[in-house]
C-alpha cells in the first residue's frame, strides 16, 4: 500500500549510490545499476578507482536474490589486460554480454 502511495503521490526518492568500498575479494561479487560481476583476479588500485568511476560498487549484501544481470565469466580478466584507451570499449562490450541470472 505504501508503495502505491508513493507512486500516486509522486513522492519517491531515487536511492543514492552505494558507498565506496576497499578493494573487493576475489571470489565476491560487485554490482553496477542492476549487473553483477564475479571478481575472479585480483584488482588494482587503479582499476578499482576507474570500476568506481564507472559505477561499480561492492556487493552491499551477502545473499541477494534481486533479479539482476550476469557478466561474462572472463569479464574482469578482460578489463584487467585492457589497455587504459581501451577500458571504456572493452567495458561497454561486456556490458552488452551481460545476461539473466538464474
Amino acid at each position: 500500500m505504501k508503495d502505491w502511495i508513493r507512486n500516486a503521490l509522486s513522492i519517491r526518492q531515487p536511492r543514492k549510490p552505494a558507498p565506496v568500498g576497499s578493494l573487493p575479494a576475489v571470489g565476491v561479487f560487485i554490482v553496477r545499476e542492476g549487473t553483477k560481476m564475479l571478481v575472479t583476479h585480483p584488482v588494482s588500485a587503479e582499476l578499482w578507482d576507474w570500476l568506481v568511476l564507472s559505477g561499480w560498487r561492492n556487493m552491499p549484501v551477502k545473499a541477494d536474490r534481486r533479479k539482476s544481470m550476469l557478466l561474462p565469466d572472463g569479464a574482469l580478466k578482460a578489463l584487467i589486460d585492457a589497455t587504459p584507451a581501451e577500458l571504456n570499449q572493452t567495458h561497454a562490450r561486456l556490458l552488452a554480454l551481460a545476461e539473466p541470472r538464474d
